[in-house]
């Protein structure tokens, strides 16, 4: 691709029809003109994720690392009177005896000696590392670096032919973590062309991803020897930090608490320590911004002027979620070409403007987080979370009004119930400053933001840049796509994470098939800060479950104005005479529609599926969505029917029970069906000749029985947990059979 000169030109002002004329020239270099190659479609596209995932430690105070850091810390030691006792009562109320993102402490001899070479290799030349060192031969490690550790020590104990080592040494690296807790990459690329489409392929990905870690975590719990020290590591989905972890995040400093908890990247990093220090500047940047979102709350004329003194503790990255990137072969060739770079800026940026319309479809539909607020977090606008450093002020006062209404009176008693908390509670997406955006379509401009957010002392230059749909560069990522990172928790693999897969890769496709026609320009979507924060508005009132959001009447954002023609209830509001008043499930109603009318091309068996499925979520909010599924399990624990019925503390902490026991045990029974029919699948490969080395593993993991019957006489005890270290080992290995024989397909 040839490097044009009007990319030198990028006025997000310029006229309409001048740029689409730009856009049009662009694609047609890029081979995706209207009428040709539409990228993110079947045969095109590619997907991968990052599932974040928490983890909870089950014993006493007397074998927990949190609780003995917590009792033995130089802080602690300098208590006294109150500050002293609020410590020992949240110590001694830990009446289920589970320790949320709780190190583990490991023993050198129950390792096996390649465990302990890498053990030894990945911490050489770590200035840190007595913090690690509790004795001789006692480790103190997080859960992130424990899984990694037994990944690499069942892989020790198995025999497996030569032409797997690329798997075998590959595997761990799709072990990594987050801030905080286990960040699990997807063990292979998945495509748009396999039985079901690209969703159902995202789904048995993740499903026997999440198969895998449970397999680790009780190999672990066993031939680790936790279980008999008293330790009993849990790994689960859970998207909003623990009750009990924001109880103590009011009583520890800042400091303190980050050291808890902010993970120490002794793995997966070309310089751990170097991680450790960036996890420690997002740590402190997200405190420092809870302050500056409780200015800018009173800058919008929302809750009072009371000074905040103390840096407190911030536990917003606690909050766990599943980021989808989606990447285009075409695109990435295309791309590679000199000048390619600017193109897809340009392209993309606009893309990623459109597709962020259609996000309020995803937020309690597909995935979810829900949470119980309390009263006191209705006073002062604190539900608002980081939204106060998100939205301009008057969408922020907007946003607040209606909430207010939506919670009414009970709030001042009750409190209130949202869908999907964590997307309040972090800091989702980076505001635009005037003359400052960060998809403007202009090369480095989110560089540029975020110096002037530092300015502002809202970011830190150093932090990578946040948006809810972010592009992902060829130059930077090896290919040219997004990355999604709206979804929260999916109660389902094959029912709620494959038809947000196929519906992301079509509200993509379909951003593109504008694009490639001119038919949305830059121009038509602003970059000011109230036009950017008029369409993410409608994400977060999706969030936080209000019925209604406003449009300006004098919007200059053509698109969504498009969207508003198909609505049926969309009128001035009364209360705000310049303002569209905009229901949601109306709005939600009319995107559906327009993807149906736009995206007719695009219509696959998928994709006809996937909004057959929307269409059904959009009837049925409470039945259907992620956000309904999620409560009524927890409420059917509690033994309720609505979750304003009980109170925060209570509804929260069964919801982090509920995610631990029932919702894992689900979920790894979605693995296990997952997996055995991936195994089938290599079982077939194998008898066909295609993968000698898949058959030479297959017989040496399940013997002369076969790998289906191998499964099925042991898949209840890995079911209920009860399957030997010997089991557990060659499921494992199985699991790296079925991604070398995906791999080779």
């Amino acid at each position: 691709m040839e490097r044009h000169d009007h990319l030198q030109v990028l006025d997000g002002g310029a006229d309409p029809m001048r740029q689409a004329r730009r856009q049009r020239r662009l694609c047609e270099d890029a081979g995706i003109a209207a009428g040709g190659v539409i990228p993110f479609t079947a045969d095109d596209i590619t997907a991968g994720t990052e599932t974040e995932l928490a983890t909870a430690v089950s014993g006493g105070a007397d074998t927990s690392d949190l609780a003995h850091a917590l009792q033995c810390s130089p802080h602690a030691a300098s208590l006294t009177g109150a500050a002293r006792a609020a410590l020992e009562t949240w110590l001694d109320t830990n009446t289920d005896s589970v320790w949320e993102h709780s190190w583990l402490r490991v023993t050198h001899r129950r390792l096996h000696p390649r465990t302990r070479a890498q053990l030894e290799r990945d911490l050489a030349g770590r200035g840190d590392r007595s913090e690690f060192e509790v004795d001789a031969d006692t480790l103190r490690l997080p859960a992130s670096y424990v899984l990694r550790l037994a990944l690499v020590d069942a892989l020790a104990g198995l025999d497996l032919p030569a032409a797997l080592a690329p798997v075998v040494a590959r595997l761990p690296e799709c072990l990594v973590n987050d801030n905080t807790a286990p960040e699990l990459l997807s063990t292979h690329i998945v495509g748009g062309r396999g039985p079901g489409g690209l969703g159902a392929a995202v789904a048995r990905e993740n499903a026997q991803r999440f198969l895998l870690v449970q397999l680790l975590a009780a190999y672990a719990n066993q031939r680790f020897g936790l279980e008999d020290s008293g330790q009993r590591l849990n790994v689960y989905g859970a998207p909003n930090p623990p009750p009990r972890l924001r109880q103590l995040s009011r009583l520890l400093p800042a400091d303190f608490y980050r050291e808890l908890f902010m993970n120490p990247c002794l793995s997966g990093f070309a310089d751990g320590a170097a991680k450790r220090d960036y996890m420690r500047l997002c740590h402190s940047t997200l405190s420092r911004s809870r302050q500056h979102a409780h200015a800018r709350l009173v800058g919008a004329g929302i809750g009072g002027a009371k000074v905040v003194e103390r840096l407190v503790c911030d536990t917003s990255l606690l909050n766990n979620g599943v980021h989808l990137s989606l990447g285009s072969n075409h695109l990435s060739a295309a791309f590679a070409a000199t000048g390619g770079a600017a193109a897809e800026k340009y392209l993309g940026d606009l893309a990623a403007k459109l597709v962020e319309h259609f996000l309020p479809l995803f937020a309690g539909l597909y995935s979810a987080a829900p949470a119980r607020l309390t009263a006191s977090e209705l006073r002062g606008g604190r539900a608002l979370g980081f939204l106060p450093n998100e939205l301009s002020a008057p969408f922020l006062r907007l946003t607040w009004q209606s909430w207010r209404r939506k919670a009414g009176l009970l709030a001042a008693l009750k409190g209130d119930f949202v869908p999907d908390a964590r997307l309040l509670d972090y800091f989702a997406a980076l505001p635009s400053l005037p003359g400052h955006a960060a998809l403007d379509g202009r090369p480095g401009n989110g560089e540029r933001l975020k110096a002037a957010l530092a300015a502002h002392g809202l970011y830190s230059r150093d932090m990578t840049v946040y948006t809810p749909y972010r592009l992902r560069e060829r130059a930077r990522m090896g290919f040219s796509g997004f990355e999604g990172r709206h979804h929260s928790l999916f109660p389902s693999f094959a029912d709620d994470l494959a038809p947000a897969a196929s519906l992301q890769a079509l509200v993509t496709a379909l951003a593109y098939r504008y694009v490639a026609s001119g038919a949305f320009t830059h121009a038509d979507i602003p970059d000011d800060p109230d036009t950017e924060s008029e369409r993410r508005q409608l994400l977060f009132a999706a969030a936080a479950g209000l019925p209604v959001a406003y449009v300006r009447r004098a919007t200059r954002n053509r698109f969504l104005l498009q969207v508003l023609a198909r609505t049926r209830r969309t009128r001035p509001s009364k209360r705000h005479p310049q303002y569209f008043k905009v229901w949601l499930d109306d709005y939600r109603q009319a995107l559906a529609e327009l993807l149906a009318a736009d995206g007719t091309p695009l219509l696959d068996a998928e994709a006809t599926a996937t909004l057959a499925d929307l269409r059904a979520r959009l009837a049925q909010p409470l039945e259907r969505s992620s956000a309904g599924v999620l409560t009524r399990a927890v409420l059917a624990e509690l033994g309720a029917k609505n979750p304003l019925d009980v109170d925060a503390t209570t509804f929260n902490a069964a919801a982090e029970h509920y995610y631990r026991d029932g919702l894992r045990h689900r979920q790894l029974a979605e693995g296990i069906e997952a997996f055995t029919q991936l195994l089938g699948d290599t079982a077939r490969r194998a008898r066909s000749g295609a993968g000698a080395a898949l058959g030479d593993g297959l017989r040496q993991l399940s013997g002369e029985r076969g790998p289906q019957q191998f499964v099925a006489l042991t898949a209840r005890s890995v079911a209920r947990e009860t399957a030997g270290p010997g089991t557990l080992r060659a499921w494992i290995g199985l699991v790296l059979l079925n991604v070398a024989a995906v791999e080779a397909a």
